[in-house]
């Protein structure tokens, strides 16, 4: 998985169009919530069978943490 797939499933879980998100953006100033959260949950299941840690979600702060969180949770897989 690679950035821009990444950024797809990011745009796809807050059904924003392509290119309107940054990895850099802050979860908080992106309407990034609960909903949100258990969508990406529920979606990296499904794509890449994967569970991610939903407390460590919690703490996530910008886009790039969800990345880098996924990477690692691929990684151990």
């Amino acid at each position: 998985m690679d950035q821009i797939e990444f950024m797809q499933l990011i745009e796809d879980t807050l059904e924003v169009g392509p290119g309107t998100l940054a990895v850099t953006d802050q979860l908080d100033e992106i309407d990034w919530d609960s909903l949100a959260n258990i969508s990406f949950i529920a979606e990296v299941d499904n794509r890449f069978g994967v569970s991610m840690d939903s407390e460590q979600l919690a703490k996530s702060l910008t886009i790039a943490d969800l990345f880098d969180m996924l990477k690692v949770a691929i990684r151990v897989q």
